[in-house]
Parts: C-alpha cells; structure tokens; sequence
C-alpha cells in the first residue's frame, strides 16, 4: 500500500534537486503534497494517492487558484499523469524512484512552472488536462466569479451574479457555502466597490494560505484588478 513514509521519500529526492519545492500536509486529507514556490494567487502541486494494488501508486498534478473561501492544494482537480511504459512503476521495483523523478523533472514541473499567474490557468500545456479541469475553471459560478473579479474583468463578474445571486436561498447543501461566499464577493461588485472586492479577496487568499500553512512560501501581490485604471 503507498504509505506516507514511501511518498515522503520520493518527494524528498525531489525536493534535495529542485529548490523551488517544498513538502506541505493536505490540511483536510494529512497526506504530503509536493509544492511549487513561491505562491501567489496560483497554487501549483503534486501529490500520489493509492490504488486497490498494494504497490501500486496513482500521480497526480494540481492547479487552482488562491483566493477561494474554501480551497486546499488539490486546486481545482486532481489531473491523473503516469510514468513511461515499460519502465519501473510499482514502489517494489528496481529504479522506481528514479524513474517516478525522471517523469516528474522532465514532464510536469517544467509545466507547472509556467503557470505562473491566474491568466495561466487558462492556457495550461504539456500534460493534456481533462474535461473536469476545464469545467472547474470555465463553468462553475463561483470560481468564475472570482476568478472574474480578481482579473478586473468586471462586466464579466457582474453577468456571473447577476445569474447566481439567489441561488444559494434555495440550497440546503453542498454547494451552498460557494453560492453564499460567492453572492457576498458578487454584491460588492454590483455596488462597484473594487477596493470591497479586492479586500475581499485577499482575506480569503490569507485564509487559503494559514489553512495550508504555506506563510513561509507565500508572496502577497495586488491582484490585476487593482493594477487597473480606476473609472
């Protein structure tokens, strides 16, 4: 079974290579995700999980933004990848660990480093993302909503309210919280109140980033919202 130890020690080659990586727990989950620094509004990981085969260990890389009221590392999905046919894959395996380095160096960090901003997130390349990435990102009102605002697209955000603001009255579950959190960010746009938004959004950025304890890697910037001209 992939255990803690046996994920550690792989993230630990990684990490003695590559000074732009560093070991943090899931803050829900406790289990060791691999993270690429500095952060800022974009969150930028690796993490490996179990199979139903004791030996047998499933990767993933994961991208998603900070400044969601209830994100964690997983981003905005857990994008599966692989290592190369024909070579090492299972932890018992003579080379595993090289090889599991080889593929993560050559194919996926070089990837994650170029995601470097929220605009990014859109034009991810490399390993091909999936359809749920994608529908995160492109379709779910909340994260479109923030993502929106923090972009200073503010027609665009006010379209995204404008379609969601009583959603959550009639919710009783789960998404509820995402509706509610987005309907408060979603009213201080309709009132025009970019300095409101902005604050906002920070606040739920301080939150993502004490909820992970990633203090010693996070770097606080304006968001280009509030790079933007005023009207």
């Amino acid at each position: 079974m992939t255990t803690k130890k046996q994920i550690k020690t792989l993230f630990a080659h990684l990490t003695a290579r590559n000074d732009d990586l560093v070991v943090k727990d899931h803050y829900v989950f406790k289990v060791p995700y691999l993270v690429l620094r500095p952060m800022r509004h974009v969150s930028r990981s690796i993490s490996i999980d179990r199979t139903s085969r004791a030996d047998d260990p499933n990767f993933f890389w994961h991208v998603g933004h900070c400044f969601g009221p209830f994100g964690s590392l997983g981003g905005l999905s857990a994008e599966s990848f692989w290592l190369p046919r024909g070579k090492p894959s299972l932890w018992s395996e003579a080379g595993f660990i090289e090889t599991a380095v080889e593929e993560i160096e050559t194919n996926i960090l070089p990837m994650l480093r170029c995601v470097q901003t929220i605009e990014d997130m859109f034009r991810i390349e490399g390993v091909p993302r999936s359809h749920k990435y994608d529908g995160w990102l492109n379709h779910y009102p909340p994260y479109r909503l923030a993502i929106a605002a923090a972009l200073g697209r503010w027609e665009e955000s006010l379209a995204v309210y404008e379609d969601i603001k009583d959603t959550h009255l009639r919710m009783t579950s789960w998404p509820r919280p995402d509706y509610e959190k987005a309907s408060e960010l979603g009213a201080l746009i309709a009132d025009g109140d970019r300095a409101g938004v902005a604050s906002l959004l920070h606040g739920w950025e301080d939150g993502f980033v004490a909820r992970n304890g990633l203090e010693d890697i996070y770097e606080r910037t304006p968001f280009p919202l509030e790079l933007q001209p005023q009207p």
